[in-house]
């Protein structure tokens, strides 16, 4: 439900839970229909619709829903316009999507976490992204318009419309009280190459985050990476002048590139001083670890700022780093709502997220804004009687080393899908060698099958710690988020009502995660019954 909705009186809250597998599919039936220039979709019909129409405004809602009611009759009459207006070969498409069941397996693999219905999402070459214009008639008819004259990564084709795309012309010197927002390039020796196949998709799932870019051009390429590229090179470049522009060296995988992305256009380490700071880090999809501290250790955060980046530097890819002051604005709220004593001469260590997992955002979707700005608390240590001096390297290695070993317990789903992708693309070189040197042998490969099997079924008991240690994680982390939530109803009774909403989601997310692992674990033990029988 976008705030810009000032005449719409109710709004209609509809959980879906986190899903990291695809769930049975619905047995809904329908076609696509286009009513009076908004197009009528199913769970069924949305992925045909998407095949089809390369840009659409989707409004997702659920029958009785007034205001979803609303926000279609506006997209009827901005459909209107559009037509009139929008000119060129891609033409944007009006759609509504009415929800049947809670359990809805299309809309999981696209939104992480709850939604809020109405919702409004602009789906570009098949990938979603958050509706940021304002929600009515004249902010449809500018959003998507906008669309229609962008492309998803610009070309690059000469020395001046790459500086200007990177903030390096004249205007940008000129400005430099300006936000320069962070950009991603792409250096490729041709646009058929597997290298740019994954940089493409991953720029359609991270659109709308970020501002992506390609240059096949020999002589660009040659002016900022010192010579024409013969593979893919993918780069960051950020105003940070520490970190002015940063290259990828990790594997072809669309997840573990988005990831890389995610992470490295940010600070390595963060001041985080305003709402919007805040906003940006908790919405980016990876855990941040949080130093709140007193105001007095500002004047030792030169010493502690090489702690912190030596940290963040070999860790980057599993979680942000930042700090805050809890005595000044935004985070004397937040850290009463923790419990902190105002009068703590320590800091207090955390890791949290933003109602995610924790291991993160799924990064094989596309990326969308979390509902809410809402703490989530992984991991906190208070150190109420230590100094500035305590906060050694060792010390912020063995807090963040701790909980990354939790992590790995979980196995975390982006780990899995990158080496899947990796496996895949070894795979078929591996099979061209073999048809080159003359065929392997059916027995070999059953042995390696077997030996495989038996490596497996020795480990059962490592797997079983793992899933036992995920559920108990989940546990103790909603039952964390709970308690705090409690304790500051406990302290300011009025809070209860605002509240009520947000515990929900709470206790809805925790037991959803530990139905969960208890139904992984019990996955684990028949898988692993059977291997011991074929053994």
């Amino acid at each position: 439900y976008h705030p810009a909705m000032a005449d719409v009186r109710r709004t209609t809250t509809f959980t879906l839970p986190m899903r990291l597998t695809t769930l049975a599919l619905l047995t809904t039936v329908g076609l696509c229909a286009k009513e009076d220039g908004l197009l009528s979709l199913t769970d069924d019909t949305l992925q045909s619709a998407l095949d089809e129409h390369k840009l659409m405004l989707l409004s997702i809602g659920i029958e009785g829903c007034e205001p979803c009611a609303a926000v279609e009759r506006m997209l009827r009459k901005a459909d209107k316009e559009l037509r009139v207006k929008a000119s060129g070969a891609l033409k944007p498409v009006m759609a509504k999507l009415t929800i049947t069941s809670q359990d809805s397996p299309v809309i999981a693999e696209i939104v992480q976490g709850q939604l809020t219905l109405p919702k409004l999402l602009i789906f570009r070459e098949g990938e979603a992204m958050d509706f940021s214009g304002t929600v009515d008639k004249a902010g449809v008819v500018e959003t998507m318009l906008r669309e229609v004259s962008r492309s998803t990564i610009l070309t690059l084709g000469t020395v001046k419309q790459t500086e200007r795309f990177l903030h390096l012309d004249s205007w940008a010197a000129q400005h430099s009280d300006e936000e320069k927002p962070p950009r991603v390039v792409g250096f490729f020796p041709s646009n058929e190459t597997a290298g740019y196949a994954i940089f493409a998709s991953m720029a359609r799932k991270l659109q709308g985050m970020i501002s992506f870019g390609e240059v096949f051009d020999p002589a660009l390429q040659k002016k900022f990476l010192g010579s024409p590229t013969r593979k893919s090179v993918v780069r960051v470049y950020k105003a940070d002048k520490k970190e002015r522009a940063l290259t990828y060296d990790g594997p072809l995988a669309i997840a573990s590139m988005a990831r890389w992305v995610a992470t490295h256009s940010l600070s390595i380490v963060q001041d985080l001083t305003t709402e919007s700071s805040i906003e940006a880090h908790m919405a980016r999809g990876v855990p941040v670890f949080l130093l709140l501290m007193p105001d007095d250790y500002e004047d030792s955060l030169g010493g502690m700022m090489k702690v912190f980046r030596s940290v963040a530097a070999r860790v980057r890819n599993r979680l942000l780093f930042a700090y805050g002051f809890k005595d000044t604005e935004p985070w004397p709220q937040f850290s009463q709502s923790l419990g902190i004593d105002r009068n703590a001469i320590g800091a207090f260590w955390m890791i949290v997220g933003n109602n995610m997992a924790m291991t993160g955002r799924n990064w094989s979707m596309a990326w969308l804004k979390p509902p809410s700005l809402g703490f989530q608390i992984y991991a906190m240590e208070g150190r109420g009687d230590e100094s500035p001096e305590d906060v050694t390297e060792k010390k912020v290695n063995k807090f963040v080393d701790n909980f990354i070993k939790q992590v790995d317990a979980m196995v975390p789903p982006l780990e899995e899908e990158g080496l899947v992708e990796e496996e895949v693309e070894a795979s078929s070189s591996s099979e061209s060698l073999v048809k080159a040197e003359g065929g392997q042998t059916e027995q070999s490969a059953g042995a390696e099958v077997a030996a495989e099997a038996a490596a497996q079924a020795a480990n059962h008991d490592k797997e079983l710690r793992k899933l036992i240690s995920s559920l108990e994680m989940s546990f103790n982390s909603g039952i964390a988020n709970v308690k705090k939530v409690l304790d500051e109803v406990k302290d300011n009774p009025q809070l209860l009502a605002g509240k009520t909403a947000g515990l929900t989601s709470t206790v809805t997310s925790m037991d959803l995660k530990v139905k969960k692992g208890v139904m992984d674990l019990k996955r684990k033990l028949m898988n692993i019954g059977q291997k011991k029988d074929e053994l």
